[in-house]
Parts: structure tokens; C-alpha cells; sequence
């Protein structure tokens, strides 16, 4: 049985729809379900002349991060849930599949960023990655048109 939710963000329209799916979910399991919000700083994805200069400079990375986990942590308390929030770093598959495993996650849920067939050929998915790196079971989640 489910009882435990983990939803990664980066704040998209694909994540808060994926985040809303994770509020229902976890209500639908009654008391004692619990939903973990994650979302991951990846510097890796940046390159070094664009990583955060001087050491003053502003973290826009991780500020972007935390405030996607924050929104995501206010949609989940309007629903009359209490989340526990992680801002993680690293790549985010990795990160994210870390993470599932230290909270014991039962399942995933991720958004989907549909793309056209060339680039998700290309460039693939964070949702396609997720399901196909996990035997945890993931529900990937797009955005109503």
C-alpha cells in the first residue's frame, strides 16, 4: 500500500500540475500518508562561466529551487496537508531517486514537459529517466492543455 509520495518540481506548469496530483494522491491515502516535496539545484547543467561569481553573488539557482519547493509546500498546505521539503543538489535524477529512497518513497510523481518528437528524442525527459532508472512505481503527470 502507498503511503508515502515524493513530487519532484522546478516550479514549471508541468510540476504544480504534478504537484496537485501528488496532494490528491496523498489525501486519497488517508491519515498517515505522507507527501515529500523535492526539487533539485543542478549546477552541472550550467556552464562554469555562468555558475554563481563572485561568492557574493546571488544563488539564482537555488534560489529558484527553494522558492519552486515553497510554492509547492503552499498548494499542499491550502489542501490541509502538512509537506516536508527537500532542496537537493546534484543531477537530478540521481538527487531525486536519492531522495525517494532515504524518505522511503512508495511512489513518484513528476511532471511531463511535452516536447516534439525531435528533441524529446534528443534530449529525452526527467519523467522518462525517472521510470526508467526506478522500480518504484512513478506517475507521470501533463499539464491540461
Amino acid at each position: 500500500m502507498f503511503r508515502t509520495v515524493l513530487v519532484a518540481t522546478d516550479g514549471s506548469d508541468e510540476a504544480m500540475a504534478a504537484v496537485r496530483k501528488a496532494v490528491e494522491l496523498t489525501l486519497s491515502l488517508g491519515a498517515g500518508a505522507s507527501l515529500h516535496i523535492a526539487s533539485v539545484v543542478a549546477y552541472a547543467d550550467i556552464p562554469t562561466m555562468l555558475a554563481k561569481q563572485p561568492p557574493t553573488a546571488p544563488d539564482l539557482l537555488s534560489d529558484q529551487a527553494q522558492e519552486a519547493v515553497q510554492l509547492a509546500a503552499a498548494e499542499a498546505f491550502a489542501a490541509g496537508l502538512q509537506a516536508h521539503t527537500h532542496l537537493l543538489t546534484g543531477e537530478v535524477v540521481p538527487a531525486i531517486l536519492e531522495c525517494a529512497a532515504t524518505v522511503g518513497a512508495d511512489v513518484l510523481v513528476a511532471g511531463y514537459r511535452g516536447r516534439n518528437r525531435l528533441a524529446a528524442i534528443v534530449m529525452g525527459s526527467v519523467a522518462g529517466k525517472i521510470v526508467r532508472s526506478t522500480a518504484i512505481p512513478v506517475m507521470v503527470v501533463r499539464e491540461a492543455e
